[in-house]
């Protein structure tokens, strides 16, 4: 007895094409509402401030094994201490934006609160608010290593070439040879605070932008992210072969109607 198979017709095949290409597109849809809305809002980062807003969830932040490092370089000024975390500087537990790295000293001085950090001196109000930055166009002396004040109340700085000294008025810098000043010097938070530091560091690690940008290429699930994203626009190069071959197929039949019905 003689098996005979059954070969699809081209309606069947046609059908089962249909088919496939529904499915293919349910399944595309949602890499294809991902990638537009990730695109859309990466292309106005500066308008939307994704670079400058910050991730808290504990779950993403453990995800991306973001962890605060643990060494702390602090400086107490009163009841304020100036800490550098990595390549941030807080005041107390509020990061001081665009500060810089390495922080070197902090002082009380002329009623202001003196950071000297990188190539500059910040200088704050006693409640926070930044008042000027003056670098090496102000006179500020390159290599900073210390910051502290002389015995007769003017800023002193111990920098790479001499120790310098200038008045309240920051204009001029006097160069010596050695200085008798009262340098800042470092200390350690307080459990509490370094606790605090802690979670206030991991709260600036992982920005919005960069969630969107992970997200977009698929890197937020790691390397088999990369492998899902190339997988979507394997189904997206589907969808276009098959709806443009159905389109022609489409086409070509609707063509082919129209000749028989003129025949006709």
């Amino acid at each position: 007895m003689t098996r005979h198979k059954h070969k699809k017709t081209p309606a069947k095949l046609l059908k089962s094409l249909y088919i496939w290409h529904r499915y293919i597109g349910l399944s595309a849809a949602v890499f294809v509402i991902l990638l537009a809305v990730t695109g859309l809002a990466l292309n106005h980062t500066e308008e939307l401030s994704l670079d400058s807003r910050y991730i808290d969830s504990e779950l993403l932040l453990d995800w991306y094994g973001i962890d605060a490092p643990d060494d702390m370089n602090s400086y107490r000024v009163g009841d304020i201490s100036i800490t550098a975390i990595g390549n941030h500087i807080y005041w107390n537990t509020v990061r001081i934006p665009q500060a810089g790295v390495p922080l070197t000293g902090a002082v009380k001085f002329a009623g202001l609160i003196v950071i000297a950090v990188d190539t500059r001196l910040l200088l704050f109000t006693p409640d926070g608010k930044l008042v000027e930055r003056l670098d090496g166009a102000a006179g500020v002396p390159a290599g900073m290593q210390a910051l502290g004040l002389t015995m007769s109340g003017e800023l002193a700085i111990h920098a790479a070439h001499g120790y310098y000294r200038t008045d309240d008025r920051f204009l001029e810098w006097h160069e010596t040879d050695n200085l008798n000043a009262d340098w800042s010097h470092t200390t350690g938070p307080s459990p509490e605070l370094r606790a605090a530091l802690q979670r206030a560091w991991r709260g600036t690690g992982l920005s919005l932008e960069r969630i969107l940008l992970d997200l977009h290429s698929g890197r937020v699930f790691g390397s088999r992210g990369v492998y899902l994203m190339d997988a979507a626009a394997v189904l997206f190069l589907c969808l276009a072969i098959t709806g443009l071959w159905l389109w022609s197929k489409r086409r070509t039949s609707a063509r082919t109607h129209r000749r028989r019905k003129h025949a006709g």
